[in-house]
């Protein structure tokens, strides 16, 4: 179909759809049954509009051009319980499946994308799945700082030091310090050190971000509690 025709076709496919998703929307909120299920049934609600707009965009704009929409909506769906979803979505953002590929070629892709998908990946809950998200995001921290350390060596110019890359490395180092206190609960000299350690670098990059120093001064908390039930 070609022409004014065709043109008719998209607009009338593109009513239906926000049609029948508005009346979903509307039969999510009405279905509630609790009122404490009201804040998923917005999240819920917030993802079928989201899924609706994002389908209009894909039809201009690939998800690879569009990598931050995405990432939300896949952060979304992960939120709301919607685990197959945002795996889907995140493996149509790297293009391949690091579950199914090689070793080789496992874990490679845009920084940001490969958070979300560690992110995913920890949020299983299988105790496998989260040492190997773990390990990986540990690769992730060295291999972005340094890309961050070449940026900043080949653009000497720029002193402003408000390199978008930095708050990314910030959630990295968050996300790293607060996947290792978990996964130590038997806390020791080394894990201490490596745990303060990450949360400091998250406030180094971030330096205005409330959620970094939040886990820095939450973390020198349980130390000293620590410390002081062994007597030191």
């Amino acid at each position: 179909m070609e022409g004014p025709n065709a043109s008719r076709a998209s607009i009338s496919s593109y009513r239906v759809v926000t049609m029948f998703i508005t009346c979903l929307c509307i039969l999510a909120v009405d279905f509630r049954i609790y009122p404490r299920e009201y804040a998923k049934t917005e999240t819920y609600v917030t993802s079928l509009v989201w899924q609706v707009l994002l389908a209009v965009r894909a039809l201009v704009l690939p998800p690879t051009e569009d990598i931050e929409t995405w990432r939300k909506f896949a952060s979304l769906c992960r939120k709301n319980g919607r685990i197959s979803q945002a795996r889907s979505t995140l493996i149509k953002l790297l293009q391949y499946d690091p579950e199914a590929s090689p070793e080789n070629v496992r874990y490679q892709g845009p920084p940001q994308v490969m958070l979300a998908y560690l992110k995913y990946q920890w949020s299983l809950g299988d105790d496998h799945k989260r040492k190997e998200a773990f390990a990986r995001l540990q690769n992730l921290v060295r291999e972005f700082s340094i890309s961050l350390n070449i940026q900043s060596i080949a653009s000497t110019a720029s002193t402003s030091g408000t390199n978008a890359n930095v708050p990314l490395l910030a959630r990295v180092y968050h996300k790293l310090g607060a996947w290792q206190w978990s996964l130590s609960p038997g806390l020791d000299d080394d894990s201490i050190q490596e745990i303060l350690t990450a949360f400091r670098n998250a406030t180094q990059c971030a330096t205005k971000w409330a959620k970094a120093w939040h886990a820095w001064a939450l973390f020198n908390t349980a130390v000293m509690s620590h410390y002081t039930l062994r007597g030191f």
